[in-house]
Formats: structure tokens, sequence, C-alpha cells
């Protein structure tokens, strides 16, 4: 296999190249965190597959960005806005769950990542600090204000970006952050980091010098499979593969050395946004320690760690992590002293000591 071939097919997974540290995760890493309770969970029900499409009613926008892209983003419902930034790969869509099940009390917006979807890139190209500005972009241009922005992967690096390069749109237009299986920084083991950067540099330069990437190899369920934990949506892996099958080369290829350049540890060093972190035990994508990492890394963060769950817990676990937003967003509003709070006061599946508070 060419090299070039080789960034396209790495591209194809649910984090681009991160299932090539898959293998070496399992070899070091037990099936569950250390330390993290597995029967929580034990009997919950599958996910419905209607909820993995898009509800009627969703309201789209195409909002023009200062460098001549366009970011694609849909809506539904009315209330508190609540921004839902996917990964690298995916589309507005994986969030259909949250479309469904919290429209009847926040303004769910989803976006398009530029590259991704229906969002398109002006001059200013690719990468995470454009992402960041693009967000940016979007808060002001539908004018939201006391936002909860929930970013997941490559989504919640861009937003650990625009926490840094655009506070003060910060301050006036956000209230609340989310980290959905992210990380603050070294995406890739060091061992594997050197080979991806050279092999998508190689792919940057063929497309450079204007030849085309071989054609993509499809992405098998079983590749696929890696981004999720325990038991998920035949359903769900197809989306997934779907969506990253669909994403073009000439976007894919700079956003994963975007992903390669990333780290934010400095900006969340200096966020005191009141932020929640979420992370499965079997992610192999975004494994508990860096996500453990992130939530120590921010001066006001709350860290759930959801067993047996993988890297797409938007789709996975979405009871879950609805009732983890709306425990967030009553101690935002002062309906609660803290997630653990509301959480203890719900009857839903998410227990009150599986919250950390950091510091």
């Amino acid at each position: 296999m060419s090299n070039a071939k080789k960034v396209v097919v790495l591209g194809a997974t649910a984090l681009g190249i991160g299932a090539a540290a898959a293998g070496a995760y399992r070899a070091t890493h037990p099936k569950d965190a250390r330390g993290v309770p597995t029967d929580y969970g034990r009997r919950r029900p599958p996910v419905d597959d209607a909820l993995l499409v898009l509800p009627d009613g969703v309201d789209h926008h195409l909002l023009p960005t200062p460098d001549g892209g366009t970011i694609h983003a849909i809506e539904k419902g009315a209330g508190r806005p609540l921004v839902l930034l996917h990964g690298i790969t995916l589309r507005s869509d994986v969030w259909a769950p949250q479309l469904h099940q919290l429209a009847d009390r926040y303004r769910v917006i989803a976006v398009d990542l530029r590259g991704h979807g229906e969002s398109a890139a002006g001059s200013a190209g690719y990468g995470i600090p454009r992402l960041a500005d693009d967000l940016a972009t979007l808060l002001e241009a539908l004018d939201l204000h006391d936002a909860v922005v929930v970013g997941h992967s490559m989504g919640g690096m861009t937003l650990m970006r625009f926490c840094g390069d655009h506070p003060d749109v910060l301050a006036e237009r956000v209230a609340g952050l989310v980290f959905v299986a992210t990380r603050a920084h070294q995406v890739m083991p060091p061992y594997v980091d050197r080979l991806a950067k050279v092999l998508v540099a190689q792919g940057q330069a063929r497309l450079d010098a204007g030849h085309d990437l071989p054609a993509r190899a499809q992405a098998t369920d079983p590749v696929v499979r890696l981004a999720f934990g325990d038991q998920p949506s035949r359903a769900a892996v197809r989306i997934v593969g779907q969506m990253g099958a669909s994403m073009a080369p000439e976007a894919l290829v700079p956003s994963l050395r975007g992903l390669l350049d990333h780290d934010a540890r400095d900006a969340l060093r200096a966020t005191h946004t009141p932020s929640l972190v979420v992370v499965g035990t079997r992610d192999l994508l975004t494994p508990v320690p860096s996500a453990r990492h992130l939530a120590h890394l921010l001066p006001d963060s709350d860290f759930v760690v959801l067993p047996k769950a993988g890297h797409q817990l938007m789709q996975e676990r979405p009871v879950e992590l609805a009732e983890l937003i709306d425990a967030f967003v009553a101690k935002l509003e002062g309906a609660a002293g803290s997630v653990s709070e509301a959480v203890d006061a719900d009857a839903g599946p998410i227990e009150s000591s599986q919250v950390e508070h950091s510091p």
C-alpha cells in the first residue's frame, strides 16, 4: 500500500489515525479503567435506532465566515443555546439523539465543522485554529448568550482553542463547556505521532502538487467498531463509517495535521468557565487517563467516567449524556449546588458517585 493511500485509510476511522494506536492501548490497559466501577449501566437498555436519524422540524443555517467560507448548522428547539461540535470525519447529524432528546428544553444547534458536511473552508484553510474562529463567528452571527458548548473529540479540541484565542467571546456568550471524549494535547503516542506526521505530510504534498490521492478504501465495520464500546448499535457503526467515507481528502489531510499539532494545555489552565469532562472506559482514541488530565487542567471542572462506553458517547450513551448536560445546567443556574447533587436528585442512570469535582 502506498504512503498516500495509508493516509486516507487511517483517516477513515472515527478519529482519523486514532485507531492505529488501538492495539497498543489494548495491550497496556484493562478493558475498563482501573478503579472505575463496572456495574453502572449493567441493565442499560439498547439505544433506539430511531434516535440516530434527525428528527423532523430541523432548521438550517448557512453562515459566511470572514475568510469566505461557510458554516452549516442545524437547530431545533428553544431555550438556553446548546451548541454541539462533532469530531473529525463526522457531521452535525451525528448529534441526532441530542436533537431528539434535548430540543424540548434547549435551543440545540449542531454544527458541521469546516470541511465536513455542508461547511466549506475559506482562504484560511483548515486546522483547529480555523475551527475555533468559526465557532466565534457562529456564536456572534446567531447572537447566542449563556450558551453551553459541547465538543466531542476534535470538536472538543476546537472548543479548547476557542477558549484560548477568543476569551472575550467566551466571556460574553458562553456559560459552560462540556468536553466529550477528547484530549488536551498529544493526540497520538510519540511512536505513532512521528509516523502519522510523515504520512500526512506526504499526502498533503501530493495534493499540493495537484495529484489525486488513491481512491479511499472503505473503512470496514470492524475498523469503525473500534470507536465504540460495549454492544453498540449496528446502525450507529454504519452511520459513522458512511460519514467518514464521505469526507473529501482535500479536507481530511489538513484536518488530520491540525489534530497532530494540537496542544491546549495553557489555554485550559487559563479558562475559568465552568466545565464538564465526560469519557468512556472503553474509549481507545481518547482514553480515561487523557480525559482525567484534561479535567485536572481546568480550574473549575466536573469529571465523569461512563463504564463500558467508547468514543461515540452521543450515540452510545445519549440518555446519560442528556442527564449530565441537565445536571450541569442545573449547577450553572443555581438550581443545584453541584453536578453531583443534581444527578442525585433525579432518577437517571448516572450515580452521584461517578461525578468527581476538580479541584
